[in-house]
């Protein structure tokens, strides 16, 4: 199936389906923005104890840092007690922003709120509680700590050299009795153990002295980075938010086409559709002869060319769908012979002779079909079974669509020879013989 006819079959012939689906989805999201306060955002910028990033990776990674602080519910919470607001910390983690200012280190947060006093007054405490975090694990405060733990560890190796250094002046004081050798030599072994053990804690507490200075000393190589500070502090804001709605729109418009076109296919995979005259005439497997709205006299002399090509006398119109009366446009379209009753016999399944209906007729008759330009491919089976059933051929198709123009029938036309334009054909005889001269010149150039 050509990429055209499904276009056709989906876009043009649910269209309805499409535009309400369109309209319903835009008409809900201006409802919902209808129904929506005002929102206030408040904004504060900041710089972090962190060196310039030289990139906008760096920029990322640097706020991703903050706002997993600023979005905790635990520094939430606290912000929201320091501000003096109540809120659901979890629905004010959602409307919490953090975003880099490029490479330039400086970070945005902003926060937005139906309250504009509020919004500044959490964006702010905020902002103030990631500072003080910030600093908790800045590396000025990491420095101070090392300071802390050397300067303990060097008065835990003073009191050491102290204890050992007693300890030695104890073993030597000891002095050698024949009387009691034992117990003097059983009190310098316990001497010596506990200088031995005095030692080994002393030189752990030296080894813990050297790798805090080395990390203290790699902390000073990393060179000066800035003090995490605010550096412009959140004023409640003055106008509400832009509000989403044209955007919203245009999403809305973009969903309801999608949802269209999927309502639309499944209902053309459910209820197939033919949506052209050549679709129709494909599907049926007969030519198209012509729309209603062109002259009688072209639909005519075409009906006549279709009988003559069948080699039947009488054209019986069926129709299906929603079409103008058949019986006037059978009226409209007679053809008459020479002589009464000599001619080509149309008429409608309505208005059939009786010789017509029981198929005792004489000359034979064939089946043209009136449909609208789309129709469903259900719709033609009842024709499909009377061709079956009567065994008479199908001539033709005519189309019936209500918006197409009709052709001029007042255009100047070059002078013919006066002759009948229809009449009997004779099966034994030239198949020329009864066409119009006009048609069988343009047929058969002019034979």
């Amino acid at each position: 199936m050509a990429l055209q006819e499904v276009a056709r079959r989906v876009l043009l012939g649910h269209w309805m389906v499409i535009a309400s689906l369109v309209i319903a989805c835009m008409a809900g999201v201006t409802v919902i923005h209808l129904r929506e306060a005002p929102t206030y955002t408040a904004s504060t910028r900041l710089v972090l104890d962190a060196p310039a990033p030289t990139s906008l990776t760096e920029a990322t990674a640097i706020a991703d840092g903050a706002k997993a602080i600023v979005t905790s519910p635990s520094h939430v919470s606290t912000a929201l007690k320091n501000a003096g607001v109540v809120r659901d910390p979890v629905a004010v983690i959602r409307n919490i922003t953090l975003a880099p200012g490029g490479t330039s280190g400086v970070l945005q947060l902003s926060y937005q709120d139906l309250n504009p006093e509020a919004a500044a007054a959490i964006v702010n405490a905020l902002a103030d509680d990631l500072i003080q975090t910030r600093l908790a694990v800045s590396p000025a405060a990491q420095r101070a700590a090392l300071d802390d733990r050397i300067s303990v560890a060097i008065d835990q190796i003073t009191k050491l050299d102290q204890k050992i250094a007693s300890l030695n002046d104890q073993l030597q004081a000891l002095q050698v009795d024949p009387a009691n050798a034992q117990t003097v030599a059983v009190r310098a072994q316990i001497l010596a153990y506990q200088i031995s053990a005095d030692s080994n804690q002393r030189a752990a507490l030296t080894q813990q002295e050297v790798q805090l200075e080395s990390e203290r000393n790699s902390l000073v190589e990393r060179g000066s980075v800035p003090n995490p500070s605010v550096i412009d502090k959140a004023f409640p804001p003055s106008h509400p938010d832009p509000s989403r709605l044209p955007i919203d729109l245009g999403l809305a418009l973009v969903i309801g086409v999608i949802l269209g076109v999927a309502v639309s296919s499944v209902l053309e995979i459910f209820g197939p559709t033919l949506a052209s005259a050549e679709a129709i005439s494909a599907a049926l497997e007969t030519p198209l002869l012509g729309w209603l709205s062109e002259p009688t006299e072209t639909l005519r002399d075409r009906l006549a060319l279709a009988a003559s090509a069948a080699d039947v006398g009488a054209v019986e119109l069926l129709g299906v769908g929603n079409i103008p009366s058949l019986s006037a446009l059978a009226r409209s379209m007679e053809v008459p012979g020479p002589a009464e009753g000599k001619g080509l016999a149309i008429f409608s399944a309505e208005d059939a002779p009786p010789a017509y209906r029981n198929g005792s007729a004489s000359p034979s008759s064939g089946f043209v079909l009136v449909t609208p330009e789309r129709i469903r491919k259900a719709a033609l089976a009842p024709a499909r079974n009377l061709l079956a059933i009567s065994g008479r051929p199908l001539l033709g198709v005519i189309v019936h669509m209500p918006d197409r123009p009709a052709e001029p029938t007042d255009l100047p036309k070059p002078p013919r020879k006066a002759s009948p334009r229809l009449a009997v054909v004779d099966r034994d005889g030239d198949p020329l013989q009864g066409m119009s001269r006009e048609i069988a010149s343009d047929l058969w150039g002019g034979r």
